[in-house]
Parts: C-alpha cells; sequence; structure tokens
C-alpha cells in the first residue's frame, strides 16, 4: 500500500472514533451475526482494532473501499447496538404488550379488590399495585424506548456519513436506560399481586383473592383456570363470564370441546344461583353447541335446549336467542328440516325486535341448508343477508362464513370471483381464507 493520504487517514480516524464509542462486546455479538463480505470487513476492522497503531491499521484495512463502501461500518455497528438491546428487550417487549392490553382491566380488578378489602394490611398492598398501574411515566418510557428500537433499522438505513454517529450511540443508550428504569419500576408489579393474592388467600378474603386471581392473570395471559374457580367460589358473576370467555375461546382453537361445555356449565349454574336469566341463558346455549359435538352429547345438549326454551318464556328477546339455538342443535345432530324450520321461526321475530345479530345467524344457517337442498334463490337472498349483517356489525365471522358459502354455491367461477372481491375491504386473515375457499372450490 502507498502512503495514506489525509482524506484516508481522516476517514480511518473517523471510523475509529465512532467504534470506540460503542459498548464492550458489541463488535464481537455483531461479529457473531455477520456474514459474507460484511463478515470479512467487519474481521479486518477487528483486527485493525487489536494492532499497536489502530489507526494506521485501519487505514490500510479500508484500503480500496470506496467511500460508499465504507459507510456501513457505522449502521453495522448501530445495529449491533440495537440488537444488543434488542434481545434483552424482546422478553420484556412481550410482557409490555400483555400489560398495555390488560392495564384497564387490572385497575378496575384491583379498585374493585381494593373496595372490598376491609384488612388495612391487604388495602395497603393493593394500593400499592393500583398506584404503579396508576403512573404512567414507566409504561410511557417504556413504549417510546422500544418503539424507538423498532425503529432503528430506518434510522442506521438514513445514517449518511460518521459524523453523526456520536449522536446516534448517545440516543440508543439512552433508550437502554430508559429500558432499564421504567422495567425495574413495572418489575414491581408481579411481587405486589402476589403478595396481595397471598395475603388475601390467607385471611379467607374469597372476593378480593379471586379479583387478584384475575389481575395477575390479565398480567401474565395465564392461570385463567384458576381464576375462573376463584371467581366460580366467590360467585362473582360478571368476573366469571369474563374469564370464561378467555377459556372458552382458547379451548375452541385448540378443539376441546370438554373443556367448553365444562366452563359454561359451571357458569350456567352460578348464573342461576345469581337468577341472571340472560346469563344463564348464554352459558347453555355455549354448553349446548359444545356437547352437540361431542360423542354421546346428543341427549345432553337436547335437554339444554329445552332448558334453553324454559329461559326463554315470556321474554320475546331471550325467546328468539333459544330458537336460535334450536336450529342451531338440529343442525349439529343432523337434523335439516326441523334446524329449518327453527332458523325460519327466529327471523321475523329477530328482525321485529331489532335483533341484528341473532337475525344474521339466522340467516346463514338457514341459507346454507337451503343452498345445501338446492334452494339457490332463496338461499342466496339468505346468505346476502347474512353477509351484508355481518359487515354492518363488524362481526368478521358471520360475514366470512356467509361470503365462504355464497362462493361454495356459486352457479359458476365467474360468479364466485365477483363474490370473493366484495371481501376486498377485510383484514388479511379474513381475505386470505376466503381466497383458499375460493381456489379449493374452483380451481383454475
Amino acid at each position: 500500500m502507498s502512503e495514506p493520504n489525509a482524506s484516508q487517514t481522516t476517514r480511518a480516524r473517523r471510523v475509529l472514533t465512532a467504534l470506540r464509542a460503542l459498548p464492550p462486546g458489541v463488535l464481537d455479538q455483531l461479529a457473531d451475526h455477520a456474514a459474507g463480505p460484511n463478515a470479512d470487513q467487519l474481521a479486518r476492522v477487528r483486527a485493525a482494532l487489536a494492532a499497536p497503531d489502530p489507526e494506521a491499521a485501519l487505514v490500510e484495512a479500508l484500503d480500496g473501499l470506496t467511500l460508499d463502501d465504507t459507510t456501513p461500518i457505522a449502521p453495522f455497528a448501530l445495529q449491533a447496538l440495537g440488537r444488543q438491546l434488542g434481545d434483552g428487550a424482546a422478553a420484556l417487549r412481550a410482557e409490555l404488550d400483555h400489560v398495555r392490553d390488560g392495564r384497564r382491566a387490572l385497575i378496575e380488578a384491583g379498585q374493585e379488590a381494593l373496595a372490598g378489602a376491609t384488612d388495612p394490611a391487604l388495602a395497603a398492598l393493593v394500593g400499592d399495585a393500583l398506584a404503579l398501574l396508576g403512573d404512567d411515566a414507566p409504561f410511557a418510557a417504556l413504549r417510546e424506548a422500544l418503539g424507538a428500537l423498532a425503529d432503528s433499522h430506518a434510522l442506521l438505513g438514513a445514517l449518511a456519513d460518521g459524523a453523526a454517529l456520536g449522536a446516534q450511540v448517545g440516543a440508543l443508550r439512552a433508550r437502554r436506560d430508559a429500558i432499564a428504569g421504567a422495567a425495574a419500576r413495572i418489575g414491581e408489579l408481579p411481587a405486589l399481586l402476589a403478595r396481595a393474592r397471598a395475603y388475601a388467600t390467607a385471611r379467607d378474603d374469597q372476593i378480593a383473592a379471586a379479583r387478584l386471581a384475575l389481575a395477575a392473570a390479565t398480567l401474565h395471559d395465564d392461570g385463567w383456570p384458576e381464576a375462573f374457580a376463584l371467581a366460580l367460589a366467590a360467585e362473582l358473576l360478571p368476573e366469571a363470564r369474563g374469564i370464561a370467555t378467555r377459556i372458552e375461546g382458547r379451548a375452541l382453537a385448540e378443539g376441546r370441546l370438554e373443556v367448553v361445555a365444562t366452563t359454561a356449565g359451571q357458569l350456567a349454574a352460578l348464573a342461576a344461583r345469581r337468577a341472571d336469566r340472560d346469563a344463564e341463558l348464554a352459558a347453555v346455549c355455549d354448553e349446548a353447541l359444545a356437547r352437540a359435538q361431542l360423542p354421546g352429547g346428543a341427549d345432553a345438549a337436547r335437554a339444554l335446549v329445552a332448558r334453553a326454551g324454559r329461559l326463554g318464556a315470556g321474554a320475546p328477546s331471550r325467546a328468539v336467542r333459544a330458537q336460535l339455538l334450536a336450529g342451531q342443535v338440529h343442525e349439529l345432530l343432523g337434523d335439516a328440516a326441523a334446524a329449518r324450520r327453527a332458523f325460519r321461526d327466529v327471523m321475523p321475530g329477530a328482525n321485529a325486535l331489532g335483533l341484528r345479530h341473532e337475525l344474521g345467524w339466522a340467516a346463514l344457517h338457514l341459507g346454507r341448508l337451503e343452498a345445501a337442498q338446492g334452494q339457490a334463490f332463496r338461499g342466496g337472498e339468505n346468505l346476502e343477508l347474512a353477509q351484508g349483517i355481518g359487515r354492518a356489525l363488524g362481526d368478521g365471522s358471520l360475514f366470512a362464513l356467509a361470503v365462504a358459502a355464497r362462493i361454495e354455491h356459486a352457479a359458476d367461477r365467474g360468479t364466485a370471483a365477483a363474490i370473493l372481491a366484495e371481501a376486498g375491504p377485510n383484514p388479511p386473515a379474513i381475505r386470505d381464507e376466503l381466497r383458499r375457499r375460493f381456489d379449493a372450490r374452483w380451481p383454475a
């Protein structure tokens, strides 16, 4: 190599200054993740840093690279720092999402627990947890810091030269410090809730224990069965209904219908004890639909339909819901004629009472049964009605099922394609599923 000129020396000095500003170990981490030309370049840079005269060694290491080739060194180093922060914050980011999504529910559960806590020690523990939940500062700091890290690739890609490198490193370090400080503060919350739960249990305060179990389950998105059992024992019907929704939703996704049936049955029993007929009917419907799909569950499902009919007596809206359940159970048990009769009975009452949800689902089931029987016009009308109600109510399941049924029973591929196009404004997951069904039913 010839004698270095002033430009090469300045460039080497700039890179050396920038790399020395990084925390210890960052380049080692970067080298572990690098590949191809980047790995070769970093190997030369790391060797130069270990030389007796790092500046001179860098001049040689960077020889032959254009300025555009060299500038990635700074972004790569910053990306290493970002990775160092991001790897450590990944679990924290997931926990923050849970806390952020459930924070209001946590506060409400904590406030109810505090209102029912007559013991000063328990009240103090719950009060500390509420004070932390009500303090937005640590949550805001984490959101800002993690959000900034998520945007770091765009920031690094815009870095044009090494002059701004020191400021960017300082910003990333500040974000790291913000994460550490906020995490330490928020990290107090699980311990506070655990202490309050243990104290409530020791004092045999069932209501406070149940509500704090709900708060802990909300925080961790775990422990829902225990929280449900405690809510049942304390006879907290609204809390139990909310927890049951979580348990049943997860069980349905996993195909565990026996869990749905058991949970709904326990909830129905609590609602009956609390004389809440609307809640009891809703739980009876969930249990009946689950049992109708379980082996040997037909008789139990029919008995639950009869129970729903009794709950609907004298209350028009409950009567409509009970009749809708009857149609769904008949359909699941293979009695299409009885199901069609039940759904036809539902629709006038649902329409008169403004029960759009019930009207839409009755139209969906009836339309599918009619289309399967060859009644294309009547089936199509009802499926279009269900699709329109699903869109108006924002009910993605109703909308998608109606569109899927219309695609299945379309007269030809062109008609089916036009129906598929109507799903355009919906979320990608719905569009993708409908496209999959279209391709399966109408292959090119």
